[in-house]
């Protein structure tokens, strides 16, 4: 980012820290609070503390998000709200697209090794009685199927899964499960070859938070100028590139118009990894528009010349992993999940407690949310045999209050002045959210609504103090 765009991103928001606040004017106060606290992690990302910033962040949206008032009623916190969320998406735009702000790794395809050894005759001979012809028949709608060469460098990395590489390889093919039918659903429907899965495999082993220190992110890598091409949405919630489906539709859609580009689809896969302009102008330089003839002259670049061996490797082997001396792979279920959109902001932790289930596999199934909540308009996805349940809970919630109350369960014995305690509530604004009133029975299994936040309850009981430090 330049300089004379981060100065403005350090510059107090209207109606923020520089703002004269009128004495005893709580929302003012309040919104003094943040920007002194949004100072505080911006200074953290300045001098390079990127993962303490962006937990500070977060941290002061948190805060903001959860405060008693309802903010669409609040016009000085709605400005606020608004003006964080432009200037930590600025900042976190900025810093993503260079790989920073987020928990990077290698990804699959750099630790690889590029390999050179001699293919010996016996080693030769076995891979290539191993490796079976393609059965399967090209779809009406499909370009073509993926012409698979098996050559040297082929065998090389043939050789390489099937004995160094072998239990990466079968990791990968197991978790492949979880997105194979979807992936195969719309590479049908786009005309995309099958076997270019495994390009998801190469570029992130189906990790759909996977983040690149060059700032790609997700199953198929997209950097976020190429995401901007195919419709992926980017915002201070939201990432659609973390986003399985979403991402691979996006991916196809690349991977077809650069079919259309350069009539073939090691090209294509080429330009994929390289970018376009990248492989027009080695095409230009040399005047062949073939891979295999670029490979032989070596013409690409190191690091795009073996990404295509790779994945024909990758894709031979699954054909049949038990030819090649691997175990039957048993795949990772699917997904299973309802899926509800939101019409109002929502706290992940709100629908844990609906669902009974844990903020974590809500944070597994929608993988795209930067935070733990999620924005009006999200499709949230569920547990399968939850949404019901869920939905049935929310209703009784006002939408302004989602991203603050809770919910208990009830369990034997449980009253209204117990859990009024239990919460930091009184026993009449308890039972008055839950439409009823402090004489009334709880029954066992009922919904119980916390309205924590709107006269200071707290989201959880208090707990005692233990004077051993926990290190």
């Amino acid at each position: 980012m330049a300089a004379a765009a981060l100065l403005l991103l350090c510059a107090a928001a209207p109606g923020g820290a520089q703002a004269q606040r009128t004495p005893g004017d709580p929302v003012q106060a309040l919104v003094q609070s943040l920007e002194q606290q949004y100072s505080s992690a911006l200074h953290l990302y300045q001098v390079g503390r990127l993962d303490e910033a962006r937990a500070a962040f977060d941290a002061t949206l948190d805060r903001l998000l959860g405060t008693n008032y309802s903010i669409p009623d609040t016009p000085a916190l709605q400005k606020e709200l608004d003006s964080l969320l432009d200037r930590i998406h600025a900042i976190e735009s900025d810093t993503l697209d260079s790989g920073g702000m987020s928990n990077t790794r290698p990804t699959p395809k750099e630790t690889i090794p590029e390999l050179t050894f001699p293919i010996d005759a016996a080693t030769r001979a076995e891979i290539e009685k191993s490796t079976a012809p393609a059965t399967t028949a090209s779809a009406p709608d499909k370009a073509q199927e993926l012409p698979i060469e098996l050559n040297d460098t082929v065998i090389r990395y043939i050789h390489y899964f099937t004995t160094t590489g072998r239990e990466g390889l079968l990791r990968d093919y197991r978790r492949a499960g979880r997105y194979r039918a979807m992936i195969d659903r719309i590479f049908t429907s786009e005309g995309i070859p099958d076997e270019l899965i495994y390009l998801a495999q190469l570029e992130s082993s189906y990790d759909p938070v996977l983040v690149s220190r060059a700032g790609a992110r997700g199953m198929w890598q997209f950097m976020a100028s190429r995401s901007e091409d195919y419709g992926l949405k980017r915002t201070a919630w939201v990432d659609e590139r973390d986003d399985p489906e979403k991402a691979t539709r996006a991916a196809a859609e690349h991977l077809k118009d650069l079919y259309k580009e350069f009539g073939d689809w090691f090209l294509a896969m080429a330009a994929y990894n390289a970018g376009p302009g990248a492989i027009q102008k080695i095409v230009a330089r040399t005047g062949y528009a073939d891979y295999w003839t670029l490979y032989a002259r070596n013409d690409l670049p190191r690091y795009v010349r073996n990404y295509v061996p790779v994945i024909l490797a990758t894709a031979l082997i699954a054909r049949n992993p038990e030819k090649y001396g691997l175990p039957p792979v048993v795949p990772d279920a699917p997904y299973q999940v309802d899926e509800m959109p939101l019409d109002a902001a929502v706290d992940l932790k709100l629908i844990a407690d609906c669902a009974s289930v844990t903020v974590s596999d809500l944070q597994h199934l929608n993988p795209s949310l930067l935070h733990t909540r999620a924005p009006a308009g999200f499709e949230l996805k569920l547990p399968a045999g939850t949404g019901q349940q869920v939905s049935q809970v929310l209703e009784r919630i006002p939408a302004g209050d989602r991203l603050s109350w809770r919910v208990h369960w009830s369990r034997a014995g449980d009253t209204w002045a117990a859990l009024a305690r239990q919460y930091h509530l009184t026993p009449d604004r308890l039972a008055g959210a839950n439409e009823t009133t402090a004489s009334t029975p709880i029954a066992e299994g009922t919904a119980v609504l916390l309205p924590v936040g709107a006269d200071g309850g707290r989201t959880a009981p208090r707990k005692k103090t233990s004077r051993k430090l926990h290190l």
